[in-house]
């Protein structure tokens, strides 16, 4: 089977940013062996000039227009992005821009399937050129494509309605996407929830944390409270920092490290300054992603005060690692964390819920450890993206070949149609 593959220009490696879309683009690494050919097109907003020279505008610093990146054919085609608000302008520059170039690579490839990733103009995209070359398309939600641009207007919304419409198969990040997206469109017949899994390579051995520590810089004597990501308002960076100042006087050898960069980051270090915590709060910047890992193998506790998710990779890489997580319950999450069982969640923006439930978790490092137990076994039994390649080859295979789609799918590799892994966890763990 010959694949084409069009994704956001945040969801794919590139030049100027080889962590942006990194989860996605090793799901892709893991499915390409078992492929004819994987092409994919990312493509590029335009930005004049003198804006693609500032910093804030780093991230959109375009790669090469054709590369390879892990034995994947890359291409990115110039496209007039409206902003966020108005996704229909988008879409249509998206299409003029790219579709020749897809015509082409049809010609030299013959693709059998179109996947589109977000719900955006590259789900749009996806679904004009399977429309226009007779294939069946896939378009596959993420969370902030729901979360977020159907509530930035009107137009969006009936974008979005549009898209799944014209998809033959939407997949979800998680179950709540799903069940958010039959709520709003009723023509959302066709929707399924898949969990695309981690990639696992650097969580599968048991951390020697002392050494860890030691190479990142950390204090072997101290408890870390961790949060990873982009450091912004609406993953809760106030939120962290808030709880992290609460539980200091009260822990005298806590600390905590937000492993990321973003708009908060200097507020909050500030904010740690002038409350005389600076020596025991850190962000680090962009660092790659098997740093990232490390962090999270050496930390104690993540706290997770996300706004909105759709399924968080970092909270399974945290539960990949043997962390115990505090999360606000929002999106997905509750689909990774089952309260007391392999974390605890919280009200979102209740910072006294996350406080205090962090407070229990430190001062019980035994259940502290059997929550990490629990939920690292969820993560290496169930969201491993090696193995979901393999059930996601199954649906891509099945699309193609023109297969209905009217019962539920298999959520990941080992699970029937419709079973949720944490409650086949749950069941394996309550005594017969």
């Amino acid at each position: 089977m010959n694949l084409l593959v069009v994704a956001d220009a945040g969801l794919f490696p590139h030049a100027a940013n080889r962590m942006a879309g990194v989860f996605f683009g090793n799901f892709l690494r893991r499915i390409r062996p078992a492929l004819g050919r994987l092409v994919v097109v990312q493509p590029w907003p335009y930005l004049p000039w003198p804006l693609v020279r500032m910093p804030r505008f780093a991230t959109f610093r375009k790669g090469p227009a054709h590369e390879w990146w892990a034995g994947i054919e890359v291409f990115r085609p110039d496209f007039l992005f409206a902003g966020a608000r108005h996704l229909w302008p988008a879409a249509r520059s998206a299409c003029r821009a790219a579709w020749p170039l897809c015509d082409r690579l049809h010609r030299r490839y013959s693709f059998d399937l179109v996947l589109g990733i977000p719900l955006g103009p590259p789900a749009h995209l996806a679904q004009y050129v399977a429309r226009q070359l007779g294939l069946c398309c896939i378009g596959w939600a993420t969370g902030s494509d729901v979360h977020d641009y159907p509530k930035r207007s009107a137009g969006n919304f009936r974008f979005l309605r549009h898209v799944i419409r014209q998809c033959d198969l939407v997949l979800t990040a998680s179950d709540d996407l799903r069940q958010t997206l039959c709520t709003w469109f009723p023509c959302a017949k066709h929707v399924r929830t898949f969990y695309r899994g981690i990639d696992l390579d650097g969580l599968r051995q048991e951390a020697d944390r002392d050494s860890l520590r030691r190479r990142l810089g950390l204090d072997p004597g101290r408890t870390y409270l961790i949060m990873a990501g982009a450091v912004r308002a609406r993953k809760g960076a106030g939120e962290f920092y808030e709880t992290f100042r609460r539980l200091a006087p009260s822990h005298p050898g806590l600390a905590a490290i937000w492993v990321g960069a973003g708009p908060e980051a200097g507020a909050l270090e500030a904010r740690a300054a002038e409350d005389g915590l600076a020596d025991r709060f850190r962000v680090t910047g962009r660092v790659p992603r098997p740093t990232v890992l490390d962090h999270l193998r050496t930390a104690d506790l993540m706290v997770f005060p996300s706004h909105a998710e759709g399924l968080p990779n970092v909270v399974a890489e945290a539960l990949g690692a043997g962390l115990p997580v505090v999360a606000a319950d929002v999106g997905g999450v509750r689909e990774l964390i089952r309260d007391g069982v392999t974390g605890l969640l919280v009200p979102p923006g209740d910072v006294d819920a996350l406080a205090g439930a962090a407070s229990r978790l430190l001062g019980d490092p035994d259940w502290a450890r059997s929550l990490g137990r629990n939920g690292r076994r969820l993560v290496l039994e169930h969201f491993d993206a090696a193995r979901n390649a393999e059930t996601a080859l199954t649906i891509f295979e099945g699309a193609a070949a023109g297969g209905a789609f009217d019962g539920p799918l298999p959520r990941a590799y080992g699970l029937a149609p419709g079973e949720g892994p944490l409650d086949r966890l749950v069941q394996s763990l309550e005594p017969t």
